[in-house]
């Protein structure tokens, strides 16, 4: 892959706001390097709707701005003729903030589920 690089790393930064849907690519890419093709695929997996470019391609513009998630270019294409691929992966401060929206998920589930035991409905 080439060199060229987006995106920063500040350890400072304190974690941003994330949409579900930013969420859901931060955890597709967390841990590995993917192009938008097989982030689509990993989503589509189990998705009880199935994501679109349209919608994926903001999504990553917006995760980019934020300094979330960075992208470098892959190998240059070869005769076949195939598009040269941009690869992102989660920055630092995409990793936190993809901690803190899951640790606040894990507690609002536990609040709802004590509330749920309180009520009777488990």
């Amino acid at each position: 892959m080439s060199s060229k690089k987006k995106g920063s790393d500040d350890k400072d930064q304190k974690p941003v706001r994330i949409s579900a849907i930013d969420e859901d690519v931060l955890t597709a890419l967390l841990g590995r390097e993917l192009y938008g093709l097989e982030i689509l695929d990993q989503l589509n997996l189990d998705r009880p709707s199935e994501l679109k470019f349209g919608s994926l391609y903001p999504a990553l513009n917006r995760l980019e701005k934020k300094g979330l998630v960075s992208w470098q270019w892959g190998d240059e294409v070869d005769e076949s003729g195939g598009a040269r691929r941009k690869y992102y992966k989660v920055t630092g401060l995409g990793a936190r903030s993809l901690r803190a929206v899951q640790e606040y998920r894990i507690s609002l589930g536990q609040r709802a589920s004590q509330t749920l035991v309180m009520c009777g409905s488990l």
